[in-house]
């Protein structure tokens, strides 16, 4: 089998494994057969246990299979991938010191502040964006399936959380997400929520932009 297959097939165990555990009547059923620890732990090693290979599948067979397209020579694709980059990182360190109380494990009276007012997924957003800027300079077919993988996860993972948290926290949530957006500024420009810079966690984006720019001074020698 190609590398490209088990990039795929590892792809598809862990997307579908985490669709079926969270969906709402399998979820109620282990949880109330096993107790919730015992099933997030579950859920983790299931995780753990088709994210690594598909990891490891990838990494020792990167840019290889077909060349579906080239746009590293295209001006300003290089640009406008280390930037998608850097906004990627930035907004996934920022997510963790600022979480969305969509996130599941999030408890409590939501706010609406910051981050979240541009959209309700900054974590899942910035791995999107992230995974973007690398499709843009990463053509052949593994890199293609690893990081169309990624992108496709980060959205369709938040779309599900949504749809679920939507039935099991309804009432906690229902003004969050009536002022929230999944797309990024929707939002805002529906008139249903507005900027305020001030909230933003300013010190979290410059210090992921910081790490961003660190990671790819030293990308030739992490990937050689």
């Amino acid at each position: 089998m190609s590398a490209s297959f088990w990039i795929a097939f590892w792809w598809s165990a862990f997307v579908g494994t985490h669709i079926v555990l969270s969906a709402l009547p399998v979820r109620q059923r282990l949880v109330a057969a096993l107790g919730e620890k015992t099933f997030l732990g579950l859920y983790s090693l299931i995780a753990l246990a088709t994210f690594v290979p598909l990891v490891s599948v990838y990494l020792d067979h990167r840019h290889a299979g077909g060349l579906l397209w080239y746009l590293v020579a295209a001006q300003g694709v290089r640009h406008l991938a280390m930037l998608l980059a850097v906004l990627g990182i930035a907004l996934v360190v920022a997510a963790v010191l600022q979480p969305s109380p969509a996130l599941v494990g999030m408890k409590g009276a939501p706010v609406t502040r910051g981050l979240v007012r541009i959209t309700r997924h900054p974590l899942f957003m910035g791995i999107a964006l992230w995974a973007g800027a690398h499709l843009l300079l990463n053509g052949y077919a593994t890199d293609v399936l690893f990081f169309g993988g990624l992108l496709f996860f980060s959205l369709i993972g938040a779309r599900h959380q949504d749809d679920r948290k939507r039935v099991t926290d309804r009432e906690r949530l229902g003004p969050f997400f009536a002022e929230t957006s999944f797309w990024p500024f929707v939002a805002i420009l529906a008139g249903r929520n507005t900027l305020v810079w001030r909230e933003l966690p300013w010190l979290a984006l410059v210090i992921g932009a910081a790490a961003a720019v660190g990671i790819y001074a030293l990308h030739p020698w992490m990937f050689r």
